[in-house]
């Protein structure tokens, strides 16, 4: 969902050279993204500043903030006065790269400082919208267009949310939300891959899921529906055997209930699932 805006107003006097497209990404490393290239990001403290306003798009974020973000609990005399510099830093930027007052409006909104950001352009903006309509589609039984949904929500990411500006303990914390709102979008479309019948299909993305996240028992408990839907119900519980015993290894504790029931449904055979295996191959 990177934004295309097609009226954008020349500027006058000249040929319009203002980008076309915009993309401001938190979903991974901090990048900015302008006509298909990246642009050189400023230095660590503009980084933080910026990153610090994206995850509050729209909002008014306090001076305070801004020093605990960029300064910790030990924030410099002269931390004020040097957030204005950076802003007055930061808003340069955004106007020399043509992005501030098209794309984005750095503002200042006592007590502090507001970016407002046009619609499609920030990832986690469209991350969050694409999960709630694919969630809307679930309700409502459209499987195959939800699933879609997620897919497309999914890919925004490419890696760890800001993993180059995780030092912040705030944005570490926003950073581990959307991380986890990524996994729980991911497990949701498996789900509705397997309600679908697509059990076959998922069994290499599981088993690399499994072998990313060995501890995570959602995606061993997965993995063995869709093995056992496969006729593959021996190595569906060589999948949970494995898991339980890193489990009692790693973490002394035994699977909990989400596994438990998985190897339940596959020990006693499932009715259901055989049908719907069948009616699936």
């Amino acid at each position: 969902m990177t934004a295309v805006v097609d009226h954008v107003p020349p500027r006058a006097g000249g040929q319009d050279t203002a980008p076309r497209t915009v993309a401001l990404r938190l979903l991974g490393p901090l990048e900015i993204v302008v006509d298909a290239r990246e642009v050189p990001l400023p230095q660590r403290k503009l980084r933080q500043l910026l990153a610090t306003l994206l995850v509050r798009p729209n909002a008014t974020v306090s001076n305070d903030t801004l020093i605990s973000e960029l300064w910790g609990d030990h924030p410099p005399a002269t931390a004020l006065a040097a957030v204005r510099v950076y802003v007055s830093q930061l808003r340069k930027f955004l106007i020399r790269h043509d992005l501030d007052g098209r794309w984005c409006t750095l503002r200042t909104r006592p007590p502090g400082y507001q970016l407002q950001v046009n619609d499609g352009v920030l990832d986690t903006v469209c991350f969050d919208r694409l999960c709630a309509l694919a969630a809307e589609s679930a309700e409502a039984g459209h499987h195959e267009l939800a699933s879609r949904q997620y897919r497309e929500a999914l890919a925004l990411r490419r890696g760890p949310a800001l993993q180059d500006l995780r030092e912040s303990p705030a944005l570490a914390g926003t950073a581990l939300q959307y991380d986890e709102a990524w996994m729980t979008a991911l497990k949701r479309r498996i789900d509705l891959d397997l309600s679908l019948g697509r059990h076959l299909e998922l069994i290499g993305e599981l088993r690399r899921l499994v072998a990313e996240e060995p501890l995570n028992e959602g995606f061993c408990a997965r993995l063995m529906v869709a093995l056992h839907r496969s006729g593959r119900s021996g190595d569906a519980l060589a999948a949970y055997r494995g898991t339980r015993a890193l489990l009692i290894e790693e973490l002394g504790i035994e699977p909990g209930l989400e596994l438990r029931m998985a190897h339940q449904t596959v020990l006693t055979d499932d009715t259901a699932l055989r049908l719907r295996a069948r009616a699936s191959a």
